[in-house]
Order: structure tokens, then C-alpha cells, then sequence
């Protein structure tokens, strides 16, 4: 248990030197302060340079900028030709529509913006997994609004989409799949590379 000697120990010279007890707050706030800072420097700039990789500080991988590729989709609607990839092949069964990517990252937060001729996303949500012997790869949960002058089978709708970071001598690219919720039903592939 506790005894008074132990007790009167411990407060009374907290007591008789407030000076002692403003002092130590202020530290405390200077370091929590100094924290805050460290913190937000290093997740705006820190993580992603090759020393917080080489110690191991960040395995983060950088997905940051402008993506640019396309969305292989199911969606069996009239596709403008406007709006298709210039990669298309208008007999595939699945159609190919220009698209870009703005993604803006931090340390912990990240935001996925994709754009196409007849509508806009965002992300709702999303995750960055990274795991020895695999690409590092991006899920997101975004929600679609088309542009007014759409088609009528083009709705709201919120989707899903995984994508996997891959990088060789030439190039950067995201490449994966993605596919909506109910009232679209729509999934297909998605290949976008990292612009300079």
C-alpha cells in the first residue's frame, strides 16, 4: 500500500516549487509540440526519400501524381469514340476508355481521383499494402458520378478497385482490376502509367 511517508514524499516538493512543476509543463509542451512537427514533416516529405527507405523507416511505396492509361470495362452501353483509349480494338469484347489518375499521398493518407470523358471518381477509402515478394499494391473504395450529358445507364455507383505498383528500367504502371456495387454491375481491368 501506500504510505504517507511515501505520499508526502512524492507531492510535497511538487507542491513547494510550482516553479519546478511550470517548468516541466513547459517542457512537455515543447516536446509535444517538437513531435507534432517531426510527425507532420515526415509524413509530407520524410517517408518518401530513399533514406527512410534505406533504414527502414518507410516501406511506403510512392504513389503520388498523374497517371494516365485506361479502364477495360464490361459496360455494354454505346461508348462515345471520343471517350475510348487509343489502344482500343472496337471488336474485343470489352472496350477500353481513356482515363487518368491524380493521386495525392502522404504518409498516412492518400486520395485517388480518376477521371474519363463521361464521368469522375474519388476514393472513399483506401489501403496500401505492401508484403516481401510481392508488388505493392493500392485498394480503394470510390464513389462514381457521371457527367449530366451521360447516358442514361450511366448512374451513380460506388466500386472497388485493386491495383499493383510495378516498375521496371522504362517505366512506372498500376495495373489491376476494379468492380462496382449494385445498380452498375460493371468490372473489367485498369493499366495507367506514371506521367512525368
Amino acid at each position: 500500500g501506500i504510505t504517507l511517508t511515501g505520499f508526502l514524499t512524492s507531492v510535497v516538493p511538487a507542491i513547494s516549487n510550482q516553479q519546478t512543476a511550470v517548468g516541466s509543463r513547459i517542457k512537455l509542451e515543447r516536446m509535444g509540440v517538437g513531435f507534432t512537427l517531426l510527425t507532420a514533416t515526415f509524413s509530407r516529405f520524410i517517408w518518401k526519400t530513399g533514406i527512410a527507405r534505406a533504414t527502414g523507416a518507410s516501406k511506403v511505396p510512392d504513389f503520388n501524381g498523374e497517371w494516365t492509361g485506361y479502364v477495360k470495362t464490361s459496360y455494354e452501353g454505346v461508348i462515345p469514340d471520343d471517350a475510348l483509349h487509343a489502344s482500343n480494338d472496337p471488336n474485343a469484347e470489352m472496350q477500353r476508355v481513356a482515363a487518368t489518375l491524380q493521386i495525392t499521398q502522404t504518409w498516412r493518407k492518400i486520395s485517388i481521383h480518376l477521371e474519363t470523358d463521361n464521368s469522375e471518381s474519388d476514393s472513399t477509402g483506401a489501403t496500401v499494402l505492401t508484403e516481401d515478394g510481392r508488388w505493392p499494391s493500392l485498394n480503394y473504395q470510390y464513389e462514381n458520378d457521371p457527367d449530366p450529358d451521360s447516358a442514361s445507364s450511366m448512374t451513380r455507383h460506388y466500386g472497388t478497385a485493386d491495383l499493383a505498383l510495378k516498375t521496371d528500367s522504362d517505366e512506372t504502371v498500376l495495373e489491376g482490376f476494379y468492380y462496382t456495387g449494385p445498380g452498375r454491375e460493371n468490372y473489367g481491368e485498369m493499366y495507367f502509367v506514371k506521367s512525368e
